[in-house]
């Protein structure tokens, strides 16, 4: 067990010294923290016995060094940002880039294909709408007439008896 905890221990502490002097130095705490466990384990464990191997001492060096180097350039370090503008301004380039390639795109849709759509009645909203927009509202006789066959479809349509059952007269 004590070998066991001693290798771990080299182990972590050579990954906390690597993720140290990386620009992700803040990632070496994890592995720094858990070297400091297994050579604590392993440090007890030789005590126990009454030998303390010096690679137990050398992972602690390891890992105090990894995490004051962590600790350095998470103080010192300032995150500079630099000009946004420029990344703003080419954002929007691409954004109208991609409007105008959907806008040219000529998308035909079949009827079948929106008949697996299923709609989620909770997601549609009442609109309600005041009497002067009533009145001000105007229809074309084109309008009328596309109404007035719509109109005739659903009434050649076939009504089934479960229809009937659930219909209320106010």
């Amino acid at each position: 067990m004590k070998k066991t905890l001693t290798i771990f221990a080299v182990i972590a502490s050579v990954f906390a010294v690597i993720l140290s002097v990386l620009p992700v130095s803040n990632l070496a705490i994890f592995p720094g923290i858990a070297a400091l466990l297994f050579a604590g384990g392993a440090f007890y464990l030789g005590k126990k016995t009454g030998e303390v191997k010096k690679l137990v001492q050398f992972s602690f060096l390891l890992t105090i060094m990894a995490l004051a180097v962590t600790t350095y350039k998470a103080a010192f370090t300032v995150t500079e940002v630099e000009n946004t503008e420029a990344l703003e301004a080419k954002e929007e380039e691409f954004e109208e880039a991609a409007i105008e390639e959907l806008e040219g795109l000529e998308l035909e849709i079949d009827e079948a294909e929106l008949g697996d759509l299923e709609i989620d009645d909770a997601a549609i909203e009442t609109i309600e709408i005041d009497e002067p927009q009533i009145e001000s509202l105007e229809i074309n006789e084109a309008e009328l007439e596309n109404l007035e066959i719509k109109a005739n479809e659903i009434i050649e349509s076939e009504i089934e008896a479960s229809d009937l059952e659930n219909l209320e007269i106010n």
